[in-house]
């Protein structure tokens, strides 16, 4: 092979990755930059053998908390839990095997959604005391009747 062909396709490699990581810096700030956005990893494969910590940025919006992976280049979330069907069932500090998957000083919480359509569903995310204080004022400050998992005056 010709030493300058070879340069070429390296240097078109290196261009190419370049390209990519470029792609994946702006959308992680255009992300970030939302208003309401934060750092929060999700655990998936819950039913595979192995499941593991992906991170991501959440961010409120008026009807839903949007997550989308850090890793990725779509422009849509991975998903969205609907502010009017979800709660916060447990919490807990990381243990040894999950402490290295999550950020630094995580707090791990358990979140129940769609339980009042269908069979509900569970969700693991690790967030920051900020932000889960902020998550927590989020779905406690839903307009009356908005939030189906909060208490009614009657």
């Amino acid at each position: 092979m010709n030493p300058s062909t070879l340069l070429i396709i390296l240097l078109s490699l290196v261009g190419l990755a370049v390209i990519i990581v470029v792609l994946f810096t702006v959308r992680r700030r255009s992300i970030s930059r939302l208003s309401g956005a934060f750092d929060c990893s999700t655990r998936v494969g819950d039913e595979s053998r192995r499941p593991r910590w992906r991170l991501g940025v959440a961010v409120f919006t008026v009807t839903a908390l949007e997550w989308y992976p850090l890793f990725s280049l779509g422009r849509r979330p991975a998903y969205a839990l609907p502010r009017s069907d979800v709660e916060i069932a447990a919490r807990h500090d990381p243990d040894d095997s999950e402490q290295y998957a999550v950020l630094p000083q995580a707090q791990i919480i358990t979140c129940r959604y769609d339980f009042h359509r269908a069979e509900g569903k569970t969700i693991l995310l690790a967030l920051d005391a900020e932000a889960l204080a902020a998550f927590s004022s989020w779905l406690e400050s839903a307009p009356p009747g908005y939030n189906l998992t909060m208490g009614r005056f009657t």
